[in-house]
C-alpha cells in the first residue's frame, strides 16, 4: 500500500509539473512570456479582466486606451496614427464594463507608471442610471495595486496566487493550451494582441458566413430592447451627478494632477444606433448627457483634457447596411451599429492627433455645444429623409 501511494503521489506530481510546464510554454493567456502579435493567444480574448491588469504593468505604455468593448475592438495600439512620442500604446479597455472599471484600472496603472496621454471612451448607456444609483466595485479590484480607498491593496498577493494556480495548474488551462496549439495562426480565431487589442477575427468569420445584414439586425434588436428597458435618469435623485460622472471626474483630476493629457471620446455610433436612441425616446437625454460631459471636462480637465464627439451623422455613420440575403457586400467602417472597426478607429485617431483636417468629429466646449447639437438635428433629419425605406425596417423592431 505504501509503495502504491508513493507511486500515485509521484505520478500526480509529474502530471502537475507537466501541466505547469505546458501552460507556461504555451502561455494561452499571454501572462508569462513576451509574445509577438503573430502568436495566437486564443483564450486571452475572453480573459481580459484577468490578464490586462498584469500586462499593462509590464508594458508601461506612453498612451493608454480605456473604455469598453467598443474601444477594445476599435483602437489598435499598433495603428500608425499614434504619434511616435506616444508609443508604446496599450489598450486597457474591457468588454462589458463601465466607468468604474476604467477608473480603477487607470489608478492601477498610475501606481507604477504615468502615461503621457489617455484615450477614454465613454458610452451613453453607462450613464443611464436608476435614481438611487450606487456603483459597485468591479471584481477586478482584487488584482489591482490600488484599493478603492486609494491605499495600496494589501491582499493582492492572494489574488495573484489564485490567478497563478488558475493559469498554470488548472485543467482548464491545459485545455486552453492545447486549443491554442490547435488553432495557432488561423485567421478566424478570436484573440488579443500583445498590446491588448482585439482584432475581431471572429467577427470577420461571422460576417463572411452570415452577411453584415444579419450582424446589424441581431445587434439592432438587442440594442432596441436594451434601450427600451434602460432607466431614464442621468443623475441620482436630488443631485446633478451620478457614479458614472463621478468616475470620469476622478480620472480627469488624476490625469490633471500628473500632467497627463486626456482625450474623452464619445464613440462613433452608426446611424442605426442613433435612430434607436431617438425611437426609444432617449434623444433628449443623449443631448443632456453631452452637455453634462462638456461641462465636466471643461471644469475638471482644465487644459489637459478635450472632449471629442464622434457620434454625429457623419459620412461614416451613414454607411449603408447591405440588404437581407446579401452575404458578399462588406461594411467598411462597422461590425454592427455599436462596434466600429479599427479602420474607423484609425480615422478617429488621425483626427484627434491633428493628422486629418476634415470635419469628422468635433470638440465640444461650453461655447460650441448648442451649435453642435443643432447641427446633429439637421444631419439626422437629412439621414432619415435619404434612408426612409431602409429605416422602416429598423422602426419595426420597436414593437
Amino acid at each position: 500500500m505504501a509503495n502504491y501511494l508513493r507511486l500515485w503521489s509521484l505520478a500526480l506530481l509529474l502530471t502537475l509539473a507537466g501541466a505547469i510546464t505546458l501552460n507556461y510554454w504555451v502561455d494561452p493567456y499571454g501572462l508569462y512570456r513576451t509574445y509577438r502579435d503573430g502568436e495566437w493567444k486564443l483564450h486571452a480574448a475572453t480573459q481580459g479582466a484577468l490578464i490586462k491588469p498584469y500586462q499593462v504593468l509590464r508594458a508601461q505604455p506612453r498612451a493608454l486606451v480605456l473604455g469598453n468593448s467598443r474601444a477594445e475592438v476599435g483602437f489598435d495600439p499598433d495603428d500608425m496614427a499614434w504619434p511616435q512620442q506616444f508609443r508604446p500604446v496599450y489598450n486597457l479597455a474591457l468588454p462589458g464594463t463601465g466607468t468604474r472599471t476604467a477608473r480603477r484600472l487607470f489608478e492601477h496603472a498610475l501606481a507604477v507608471h504615468n502615461p503621457q496621454v489617455v484615450v477614454l471612451g465613454v458610452d451613453f448607456m453607462d450613464f443611464l442610471v436608476p435614481s438611487d444609483a450606487h456603483e459597485d466595485e468591479p471584481v477586478e479590484v482584487d488584482r489591482l495595486l490600488v484599493a478603492p480607498n486609494g491605499e495600496p491593496n494589501r491582499w493582492r498577493w492572494l489574488t495573484m496566487l489564485h490567478d497563478g494556480a488558475v493559469t498554470l495548474a488548472s485543467l482548464d488551462a491545459v485545455v486552453h493550451s492545447l486549443d491554442t496549439l490547435r488553432v495557432h495562426g488561423k485567421v478566424a480565431a478570436a484573440h488579443l494582441t500583445a498590446a491588448g487589442f482585439n482584432p475581431s477575427h471572429d467577427y470577420q468569420q461571422t460576417a463572411r458566413q452570415e452577411g453584415y445584414f444579419n450582424l446589424f439586425r441581431q445587434r439592432d434588436t438587442e440594442n432596441m430592447r436594451a434601450y427600451q428597458r434602460r432607466h431614464r435618469n442621468l443623475f441620482v435623485r436630488n443631485s446633478t451627478s451620478s457614479p458614472a460622472f463621478d468616475d470620469v471626474s476622478a480620472i480627469l483630476r488624476a490625469a490633471r494632477d500628473r500632467q497627463i493629457s486626456v482625450a474623452v471620446v464619445i464613440y462613433p455610433y452608426h446611424g442605426h444606433l442613433l435612430e434607436i436612441f431617438r425611437t426609444t425616446g432617449l434623444w433628449p437625454l443623449f443631448e443632456d448627457w453631452k452637455r453634462k460631459l462638456t461641462d465636466l471636462v471643461a471644469t475638471e480637465g482644465g487644459s489637459q483634457a478635450v472632449l471629442w464627439d464622434f457620434s454625429g451623422y457623419h459620412q461614416y455613420a451613414v454607411e449603408r447596411v447591405p440588404k437581407r440575403g446579401d452575404r458578399t457586400t462588406a461594411v467598411r467602417w462597422y461590425w454592427e451599429a455599436g462596434h466600429f472597426k479599427s479602420t474607423l478607429g484609425h480615422e478617429v485617431l488621425q483626427r484627434m492627433f491633428g493628422r486629418d483636417a476634415s470635419d469628422f468629429g468635433v470638440i465640444l466646449t461650453p461655447e460650441t455645444i448648442d451649435e453642435q447639437l443643432r447641427s446633429a438635428h439637421t444631419a439626422g433629419d437629412k439621414y432619415r429623409t435619404e434612408n426612409a425605406e431602409a429605416l422602416k425596417d429598423l422602426q419595426m423592431l420597436a414593437h
